[in-house]
């Protein structure tokens, strides 16, 4: 049976802050971990911080991690620090693996982290990506290719303080920009994942009926998008820029999956990240491909804490013997939130059992199944319980 516990660290000076670091996981189980997981806030300087962390780990270490919005430790969420989770595998088979943009496009760099996860005979792929150089759903589809569409991929996007300017990915002693990491975990794992974003859909269900690129949704219906948004916005139209965050859209059926209407379930959120005034058009974070069926979508400060408490919930429901508990919670749950986004993990925690470690981060997007296949998901409390 594997062990685990985390730290998390505040210091002036990244190198003390690794050390630190290394030695409360070395402490805590008595020996160096086999694993660590590594969030920072992206203040660190990410060279010295790995050097200080490596200075008091084992050379064997299989160490992956990237910059975030705001991590997520045992004791709750925390902004501006160092969090780590350590773990000895015991007889579970970890493999830190990357891949960068010297792969080739963005399918390309997914394909070649699906290969080496496949090398190593992975049971469940824990993906770490770059959340602003890389098209992050072409990655995905990359190493689904490889892996299978039923493949369990759980993880998130690298966050730079809602910068979208530099994140960082870690593997190893290696610091990248543009890259995937991965932790390849085999052996006999069992887990389970939830995904719940706690939106309410209003309105009516609308086709996407032109869309460019693959995010900027043009026509809904047949009529320009940017219009109807408006209409729905109502006496909310102050300020489209940041509205696209507190008022997102869900995709309720895709053209080979379609939905049931105005009753049908939200499989996928998409925050609206800004808007085409000449062509009428709504900018999209991720992919909506033509054709989807979505809904207009929003959600109280209330709305999105009771959800991440009722996912936490179905999770512990699902795995009651897990002994390790994966957070990627979304930068604009956070956003929303504002002073009360330790609310929601607090609330979550809540509903886990006491003795589950707990460890994660704020991201940019956040990868976990719905229907037994790996979405890209936006807005979105996610989270996977590990049993080994």
């Amino acid at each position: 049976m594997l062990s685990a516990t985390t730290a998390s660290i505040t210091h002036d000076d990244p190198y003390q802050a690794g050390r630190d670091l290394a030695a409360e996981l070395n402490d805590a189980l008595g020996t160096s971990p086999d694993v660590v997981l590594l969030f920072a806030a992206p203040t660190y300087d990410p060279h010295r911080l790995l050097a200080g962390l490596h200075r008091r780990l084992t050379p064997r270490v299989q160490l992956v991690g990237c910059t975030s919005f705001a991590e997520i430790g045992h004791e709750g969420a925390v902004s501006g620090s160092v969090t780590a989770l350590g773990v000895r595998t015991r007889d579970l088979d970890a493999h830190a693996l990357y891949a960068t943009r010297a792969s080739g496009d963005s399918l390309a760099v997914g394909r070649a982290l699906g290969e080496q996860a496949r090398e190593r005979d992975a049971a469940l792929l824990l993906l770490l990506a770059d959340g602003v150089r890389l098209d992050s759903a072409a990655v995905l589809r990359g190493a689904q290719s490889v892996l299978g569409p039923d493949f369990p991929i759980i993880g998130g996007l690298a966050a730079d303080d809602a910068r979208f300017a530099h994140t960082r990915e870690f593997c190893g002693r290696d610091v990248f920009a543009g890259a995937v990491v991965g932790l390849a975990l085999s052996g006999p794992v069992r887990h389970a994942t939830v995904a719940r974003g706690g939106w309410e859909p209003i309105g009516a269900t609308r086709r996407c009926t032109r869309v460019e690129r693959d995010r900027l949704v043009l026509e809904l219906d047949g009529q320009p998008a940017l219009n109807l948004y408006r209409e729905y916005l109502g006496a909310q139209d102050r300020d489209l820029k940041t509205a696209g965050i507190e008022f997102p859209l869900g995709i309720v059926g895709l053209p080979d999956r379609p939905g049931m209407g105005d009753d049908a379930a939200v499989q996928v959120v998409r925050a609206v990240c800004g808007v085409d005034e000449v062509r009428g058009g709504l900018r999209c974070t991720r992919e909506i491909p033509e054709g989807a069926e979505i809904r207009m979508l929003r959600a109280t400060k209330d709305d999105l804490i009771r959800s991440a408490s009722e996912a936490a919930a179905e999770l512990g429901r699902a795995l009651p013997g897990g002994r390790i508990a994966l957070v990627f919670d979304c930068f604009s749950r956070k956003m929303v939130l504002g002073a009360r986004y330790k609310e929601e993990v607090a609330a979550a925690y809540s509903r886990l059992p006491p003795d589950l470690v707990r460890v994660g981060f704020y991201t940019y997007g956040e990868l976990a199944p719905v229907a037994g296949q790996t979405e890209q998901h936006d807005a979105t409390f996610t989270a996977v319980v590990i049993e080994g």
